[in-house]
């Protein structure tokens, strides 16, 4: 009977913590007139974030997780980011999400949040961001 009792208590746990790993931690980032900020600019790999972006600007904008560039060609910048909330769908007052779990390849960095809507990288619409073991 007590082996019982043990057994239940580690898989209520081991449920538990199935369901609390599932969950992203939540990041809230704001885009406006060419800047963005976040509540979180340092990240964990391994953990699980929802980037949860919110448009308070009077035009579209994009909020891309992806290492610095130079590129103007929006299609290559496209496929090297790591996330993305779109320019079609973070119109003014828009909230767009996005998940992505930082890996070991990740620290090698660097990494932004940065829109690539034309002009707004070059006025400074950018925030680096920092990933650790």
């Amino acid at each position: 009977m007590r082996n019982l009792r043990v057994l239940a208590v580690v898989a209520a746990f081991a449920l538990l913590g199935t369901a609390c790993g599932s969950n992203p931690e939540v990041v809230h980032v704001t885009a406006n007139e060419m800047t963005i900020t976040s509540d979180l600019t340092t990240f964990k790999v391994g953990v699980p974030y929802r980037f949860e972006v919110t448009n308070e600007g009077t035009v579209a904008h994009e909020v891309m997780l992806v290492q610095p560039t130079d590129l103007t060609d929006m299609e290559q910048i496209d496929a090297m980011a790591l996330g993305m909330a779109e320019s079609e769908d973070l119109v003014p007052g828009a909230t767009v999400s996005f998940d992505y779990t930082f890996t070991q390849e990740d620290l090698n960095g660097p990494l932004e949040l940065a829109c690539h809507v034309a002009g707004h990288y070059e006025a400074g619409m950018r925030l680096p961001i920092t990933v650790e073991s």
